[in-house]
């Protein structure tokens, strides 16, 4: 039987909205992909009162991204090794640890590359004088900090009765 576009078509929304329910499984019941999320959104912010070129844009959103697809694949390892080894076994910690080493390295390497990016003192004086003369906008800003901080330390975590959370 020759596949038709529409079956193509088909499958591609299948795997798009598989991969959209991976994600949000992740967001759900990880703080760190959380925490992630979070900073992401924050160094989004505060990208606005910059003038990056091209390549720091790229180099930016390339970071974030790569942490958070880091942080995808360290659940996706924790997981399986769950499923094929639930009792405790010292490959099976070695395995999760390695992955989540990987994202510590990752999220090391991100943090150098914002500093780099974003530590111009004058620009950041600018900020702080700005969210300083305008209360609204510190009021503002403290709203997200408290709404961040909700969301990576006190987020209703669901469990299912066949999954221990890590």
């Amino acid at each position: 039987m020759k596949k038709t576009s529409k079956t193509r078509n088909s499958h591609f929304a299948a795997s798009f909205l598989a991969a959209c329910k991976g994600i949000g499984y992740a967001v759900c019941r990880e703080r760190n992909l959380r925490f992630h999320l979070t900073a992401g959104a924050f160094v989004l912010w505060l990208r606005g009162y910059y003038a990056f070129s091209p390549a720091q844009d790229a180099a930016l959103f390339l970071t974030i991204g790569a942490v958070i697809a880091a942080e995808l694949i360290n659940t996706a390892v924790e997981r399986c090794v769950d499923l094929c080894c639930p009792q405790v076994h010292p490959l099976a910690a070695a395995a999760k640890d390695t992955a989540a080493g990987a994202v510590l390295v990752l999220a090391v390497a991100a943090v150098g590359i914002g500093i780099r990016l974003f530590w111009q003192p004058q620009i950041l004086l600018q900020i702080a004088a700005e969210l300083l003369g305008r209360p609204q906008s510190l009021l503002l800003v403290a709203a997200a900090v408290a709404a961040g901080v909700w969301c990576v330390f006190f987020w209703p975590t669901p469990k299912s009765p066949n999954e221990e959370n890590n």
